[in-house]
């Protein structure tokens, strides 16, 4: 099973999404930003190293938000999900051609890759149940 982290950084009500850049595998699809630990790395490094090297912004792990798993032709993902603090830098996406603010109500409206499908619903939960 292949682990990949994923990060929930929200700015003023809205969650940060991604899309994959042409040229590299899932173009044109919609993520939650991340990547693969390395050998040795935790999740939390990784997740805080990833959005560093994907994004050029440095960040903070505030809390462990869950996890998916998802079947992709002959691979099984595991992702793990932390929200994340947004503390310094400039957005400066490098495997994304294009970043959005997201109203939580209008993930779904997106086209996410499978694994961060069931993180966007559970988000959508927890944020209505936060306002209720």
């Amino acid at each position: 099973m292949l682990t990949v982290t994923a990060a929930l950084i929200r700015k003023e009500g809205r969650i940060l999404v991604a899309r994959r850049r042409p040229g590299i595998s899932h173009a044109g699809r919609w993520e939650f930003p991340g990547g693969k630990p390395e050998q040795g790395e935790s999740p939390e490094e990784a997740i805080v190293r990833e959005i560093e090297e994907e994004m050029g912004i440095m960040t903070t792990v505030d809390a462990y938000f869950g996890e998916s798993i998802a079947h992709n032709g002959n691979t099984n993902i595991r992702l793990l999900v932390f929200e994340l603090t947004w503390e310094r830098g400039e957005l400066t996406p490098v495997d994304h051609d294009r970043i959005d603010w997201v109203r939580p109500e209008e993930l779904l409206g997106y086209d996410l890759l499978e694994p961060d499908v069931p993180i966007a619903r559970e988000f959508i939960e927890r944020e209505e149940a936060h306002r209720t």
